[in-house]
């Protein structure tokens, strides 16, 4: 009598080394509504993709308007982050989505409205604080006005040494008034861009790694089918 193996009957070792050859929304498309078993190893072993959440930074912080509402108060403008099913609209008239099928990570201003109020918790828990120096088109002149110089002293210090005894000394600007416009001041612009954009990001990879993980720990939730209310 033959003796007939079926996916389930492989270990666990095995489906797990599978599951590297696929895209996480593929897992858990494909298993997550299997069986118990494979529930739990597509909830522990299967993570998001970092290109992917990187092209997700990179889309967000190329869009057109919505850089002109974020400031330095109080390290910036709360954001909110969630895990979903198809990239994020860029517009309402001109949603620009390449991928409707993968995980890829939204971005809002407001307390998400999902149906699951678990899901919005989570996201609730880990906020991030984003500047006009995230967006892509941000106007870095802004660093130098409103709250710039407490920012810069708090997060850049290196480089406000180099402008507490200039462009932040009323005494030297008086002297020496088109300072603000001298190559030496637009070097430190962009290095202070180029390094803020860098923590900024750092700062978003490390909300979205402790999202991803408390999501985890509800073992009914599917990223595939965390919904929106409209």
């Amino acid at each position: 009598m033959l003796n007939i193996s079926t996916f389930e009957c492989l270990p666990n070792e095995l489906i797990i080394h599978i599951f590297g050859y696929l895209k996480p929304a593929e897992n858990f498309q494909s298993f997550f509504d299997c069986n118990i078993r494979l529930r739990k190893l597509v909830k522990q072993y299967v993570s998001y993709s970092r290109h992917a959440l990187d092209k997700d930074i990179t889309r967000f912080s190329t869009l057109h308007s919505w850089y002109k509402h974020l400031n330095f108060n109080n390290d910036g403008v709360t954001f909110y982050m969630v895990p979903s099913k198809g990239q994020q609209a860029r517009y309402s008239f001109d949603p620009c989505i390449s991928d409707y099928n993968g995980i890829h990570w939204r971005f809002w201003q407001i307390r998400p409205q999902l149906t699951d109020d678990r899901v919005a918790q989570i996201s609730e828990k880990y906020p991030i604080k984003l500047n006009p120096l995230f967006a892509t088109h941000g106007e870095a002149r802004r660093l130098f006005l409103e709250d710039g110089e407490d920012f810069i002293r708090r997060y850049h210090p290196s480089q406000y040494e180099l402008l507490a005894t200039t462009l932040f000394c009323e005494s030297y600007m008086n002297i020496h008034k088109d300072y603000e416009y001298s190559e030496d001041i637009r070097n430190i612009r962009k290095i202070i861009g180029e390094n803020e954009r860098k923590r900024l990001r750092n700062i978003i990879q490390q909300a979205a790694h402790s999202i991803w993980k408390d999501i985890q720990e509800l073992e009914d939730i599917n990223i595939l089918t965390i919904n929106f209310n409209t």
